[in-house]
Formats: structure tokens, sequence, C-alpha cells
């Protein structure tokens, strides 16, 4: 089948796909109490235009961590968005930065010689990592990616920093620990003083736009090109998907609003 990068039709699903489809937030507010499920409100949905709209197909790498997982699941997962597909590979065996670049390596030499005509070539192949401890291999793999074109998304230090920017504008007023090295598991543990009932990727779903402009605000890089502490790439993939789940993301969104005020109506005149 002869694909275009805008305009792809697809006859088959994702390979590699084994995640199972979970339930999504009612709302990215913090004080949401009830949970809501995508699949239900999107069953509701009228069917969209015949137009033929682009599509594209998306691998995601990435160190295996469950947040990254649990962000794109919701997209991955629903065939609701229609538009996108998303082949997510996390190998736990392969979590440093090396480790997925070569994964993306072979991914890609697999999609571009395959003779099976049902095989889909990616529009984009990312790679999704964390700073932590990864500092010297990710600039040893900067170059390669860009030579490649292999887009390297980083979070500084960890991908909650991308999650915090869903429900806050302003730079993490996080205190910064005497050792460095404990930043990531302390910002975690500190997310829920900022977010009640902390970070749910679903609902940092529901905030894309919001998260895009406020990771945006507070993008800064190093003289190595290295997203500085507390800033995040990650907008570049969600400005890539954004296009492409909308409008049914729109949709769930003033679905969860509508159903939220019927909620609290409710237990108010209880």
């Amino acid at each position: 089948m002869t694909m275009t990068s805008n305009n792809r039709i697809y006859s088959k699903q994702s390979p590699e796909k084994d995640i199972t489809p979970q339930k999504i937030a009612k709302t990215v507010s913090a004080e949401v109490i009830e949970p809501l499920y995508i699949n239900d409100i999107a069953s509701e949905y009228q069917k969209p235009s015949k137009e033929i709209l682009p599509k594209a197909f998306f691998v995601v790498i990435a160190g295996g961590e469950v947040r990254e997982r649990d962000y794109l699941k919701y997209i991955s997962n629903s065939d609701k968005f229609n538009r996108i597909i998303i082949d997510f590979i996390a190998d736990p065996n392969r979590l440093s930065p090396k480790g997925m670049l070569s994964i993306a390596q072979y991914k890609k030499a697999f999609y571009l010689t395959s003779q099976e005509v049902t095989i889909e070539v990616p529009d984009k192949i990312f790679i999704i990592s964390d700073v932590d401890d990864f500092m010297t291999e990710l600039l040893e793999i900067r170059n390669v990616c860009l030579e490649e074109q292999l887009h390297l998304i980083i979070s500084n230090s960890c991908f909650e920093v991308w999650l915090y920017y869903a429900y806050r504008a302003e730079f993490p007023s996080f205190p910064i620990p005497s050792k460095y090295e404990t930043i990531s598991w302390k910002f975690k543990r500190w997310l829920p003083s900022i977010v009640k009932g902390g970070i749910n990727p679903g609902k940092a779903l529901l905030n894309i736009k919001i998260n895009i402009d406020n990771a945006k605000a507070n993008y800064k890089v190093d003289k190595n090109g290295i997203p500085e502490l507390f800033s995040t790439n990650m907008f570049e993939l969600a400005e890539e998907m954004l296009p492409l789940i909308e409008p049914e993301l729109s949709k769930i969104i003033e679905e969860n609003r509508i159903r939220e005020i019927a909620y609290r109506n409710h237990h108010k005149s209880k």
C-alpha cells in the first residue's frame, strides 16, 4: 500500500500493543472525586464527517516507566482516537538512553526494509528519557538522534515535570535537596502537595493544551541543548499528537464538564 506522510490510511492495528484500556479521571480539576470512563463518554458521540482526515503512525520508545505508558495508553488503546496509531515500546532491560537508541534504530531499519505490504512506515519515532543519572549518555546520543531523525524527548529530572505543567503555569517552587541524585523521587513525593490527590496522567492528557503552553513557557536548555532542571520538551510530542486527537478530545472535555456540573448540583440539592 502506498503511504504518504500527511494522509495515511491504515489497514491494521499498531504492532506490539499489550496495554489494557484503563479508566480516565473525570476532569483535570484537582478537586474531582468521581471517576469517569472514557468509553462511556465516547460511545455517545456522533461519527465524524466522511471527510478524509490526516492520520499518523508514531513509534514511542520509553524506559519502561509507568507514567509515560499511562499517559499515552488512553490514546493508543482507544479506537475513538482513530487518526493516530502509537506503537509504544518499553523495555525494562534497556532503560538507558543508549538502550532506547538501539531499539529506535532497530525499529527504523525494520520498518524501512520490510517487504510486507501491510507494514506501515512510521511518520516519526520518539525516544522519551529522563535526565536522572543519564546526562552522559544523553549527550552521546543527542547528535545521533538528530542525524537519524529520531526525536529525543527529555524531561529534567523526570517525566513528572511534564505532568506538573498540566496543572501549574509557574516554575516549580520545589526545594532542591542537598543530594542532587534524589531530586526525581523527592519531586514525585512533593507533587501531591501541589495537586490534591496527586498527578493523574489521564487528567493531564485532558489538559494537554494548557500543558503545552506551560511547559513551553518554562522551557530552557543548557549549552549542550539538554533541558535544564524542571524543563521538558515533551511539548514537541504533544504538539504532534494534538491535531490528531481533535475533535474527539474536545468532546470528552466538554462532556466531562457537563457531568461534573450535574454531579455537583446533585450533591448541593441533598
